[in-house]
């Protein structure tokens, strides 16, 4: 099965706006639920929406304003669209 790609925004607006605390909850919730050989986390410098910080994109879809227990909820939503029960 291919892995599903969560890339995140890690310049310095997006990362000082939550990307920080989303990057190390997702790496927590990744480990927790063993999901490590699912799931690459990519870091970006920029995603092109400073402005709608923090940003994150799955897939095609990018993802603005999202807190990191939002993120979880979609990395879990997406995982499931690819048949993995999360």
């Amino acid at each position: 099965m291919e892995k599903l790609v969560v890339e995140l925004c890690m310049g310095s607006s997006c990362f000082a706006r939550g990307n920080a605390q989303t990057l190390a909850a997702l790496e927590t919730f990744l480990k927790e639920e063993g999901l490590g050989e699912r799931v690459e986390l990519v870091g970006h410098l920029c995603l092109g929406s400073c402005s709608k910080g923090p940003n994150l994109r799955i897939g095609e879809t990018t993802y603005s304003g999202l807190d990191a227990a939002c993120v979880i909820d979609l990395v879990r939503s997406a995982l499931k669209d690819q048949g993995a029960m999360v």
